[in-house]
């Protein structure tokens, strides 16, 4: 290769080079949720770093007017153009301490010892409107009944969050006192299926509770008592902010004329409502996180921990929230702890607003020390009684005691599969008690042989003489 070409060779790998650092250097962006808030909303600040393993951010600045409140940060994992981008995401809460227009100048942080600006802003801040009660709202209408009865729907929330559940459930209320039989009709299933795909919303994923008993309830409206019969109930989770809008559902039951004493149809009908959708507010992890109300349960197997030896750790989520959703992302190996992937197990009862989502993790302890875990156990959700994002996060800490150990081979759990994987199967073992056995059965076979010829070659040699 002459100098010119080894010149062009050497400017090419250059600028193959630059490109590939050009397409690794680290993104920081500075973010607010948004510009316009209730008083008894929560200002956002978020930094995002991305392509960097580090996440050093300065403290964030007093804001007037506001109360710095939580700081919280969360760890993403993306693929973009087949490559897997890690994200860090440090975000400040501020807390409005009045109504009123806040223009926020430009502030620095340092990010990773790298100093970066943010943008002037103006955040103005509303008192919020009075609103209905959000307890459970009852479609009732006695003044519709017929023959002592009418049907009703019932929403436990007037207005929910995107991904927040809100539970309908559909009931035939029939007065204590009536002189009328009435009964359910003999297709009563194939109206409560027309039903249900007449209520759910293509903006919404639904969860079904299953019943099986019609059994009525007592209960007093404008004092008259009524038995209540529940015959479908959902729960229902918002896909996007537009309004979910129920109509109005017909249900047949049968009476018995008292003239002909023959059964006849009776046609009950409900009321429509509609739930009003709120977005979430802006954040990095919007279309990420789950929105509800969660608390954390933690458990761990010993408070005796060596070196070497696993033990079992419990992050359980409790609560209310389309569960389904509900992920954590496993804790990354480090020099300190390994991490096996978790078994996990739903424990959702039948028509109970609480449930539970519970990750067991299998952990080898790999050096001596005191330890957080909440370095490595938390799980970012949208709080819908907060109105803003939340952390659960452990907040158990852990002494390790032993000798420090290089790696996973050296774990001594009594688990009999444990380091099977790191077996060297290329290795061929000699069993020397199994060749002793193996050469003295063929020593015993060539005795034999020999006896038998020294046998034969006597007789032969008897004879001939």
């Amino acid at each position: 290769m002459n100098r010119a070409n080894l010149h062009i060779f050497f400017t090419f790998l250059t600028f193959l080079v630059s490109i590939f650092a050009y397409g690794q250097d680290e993104e920081v962006k500075i973010e607010f949720s948004k510009k316009n808030i209730l008083l008894e909303e929560n200002l956002t600040i978020s930094v995002s770093i991305k392509n960097s393993d580090k996440w050093v951010v300065s403290p964030f600045p007093s804001i007037q007017g506001f109360t710095k409140g939580a700081k919280q940060i969360a760890h993403l994992k993306n693929t973009l153009g087949g490559q897997k981008v890690l994200t860090h995401i440090i975000s400040q809460t501020y807390t409005p301490t009045k109504e009123g227009a806040f223009k926020i100048i430009p502030f620095e942080l340092s990010v990773n010892g790298k100093l970066y600006s943010s943008e002037a802003t103006s955040i103005t801040v509303t008192a919020p409107k009075e609103e209905e009660d959000n307890s459970i709202i009852e479609t009732i209408s006695p003044e519709n009944a017929k023959n002592d009865a009418f049907l009703a729907m019932n929403v436990d929330k007037r207005q929910v969050y995107v991904g927040e559940g809100f539970r309908v459930f559909l009931a035939l209320y029939l007065a204590e006192n009536r002189t009328s039989e009435i009964a359910f009709s003999d297709n009563l299933n194939t109206q409560v299926e027309a039903i249900s795909k007449k209520i759910k919303s293509p903006d919404c994923l639904e969860e079904r509770v299953n019943i099986t008993n019609l059994n009525g309830v007592s209960t007093s409206i404008n004092g008259k008592k009524y038995l209540v019969y529940k015959f479908f109930e959902a729960l229902y989770f918002p896909l996007n902010n537009k309004p979910i809008n129920i109509p109005a559902v017909n249900f047949e039951m049968t009476q018995v004329n008292k003239k002909t004493s023959q059964k006849e149809p009776v046609i009950f009908t409900d009321k429509p409502f509609t739930v009003k959708v709120l977005d979430l507010p802006e954040h990095p992890l919007k279309d990420k996180v789950t929105a509800g109300n969660f608390s954390l349960v933690e458990q761990l197997e010993t408070r005796k921990i060596n070196t070497g030896k696993s033990f079992n750790y419990i992050f359980k989520i409790v609560g209310d929230g389309n569960f389904s959703t509900i992920n954590i992302a496993p804790p990354t190996d480090d020099s300190f702890f390994d991490f096996y992937p978790p078994n996990i197990r739903d424990n959702h009862s039948n028509g109970q607003p609480s449930k539970e989502k519970e990750f067991r993790y299998r952990i080898i302890p790999k050096d001596s020390g005191r330890y957080q875990l909440e370095k490595y156990f938390y799980w970012v959700f949208f709080n819908t009684r907060k109105g803003q994002y939340d952390t659960l996060k452990s907040g158990i800490s852990i002494k390790v005691l032993g000798k420090t150990i290089a790696d996973k081979s050296a774990d001594t759990s009594e688990d009999i599969f444990a380091g099977i994987d790191k077996l060297d199967t290329s290795i061929i073992e000699t069993n020397y008690q199994e060749v002793i056995k193996n050469i003295s059965n063929l020593i015993i076979i060539c005795m034999l042989m020999g006896g038998l010829y020294l046998f034969n070659w006597g007789k032969r040699n008897k004879s001939e003489s």
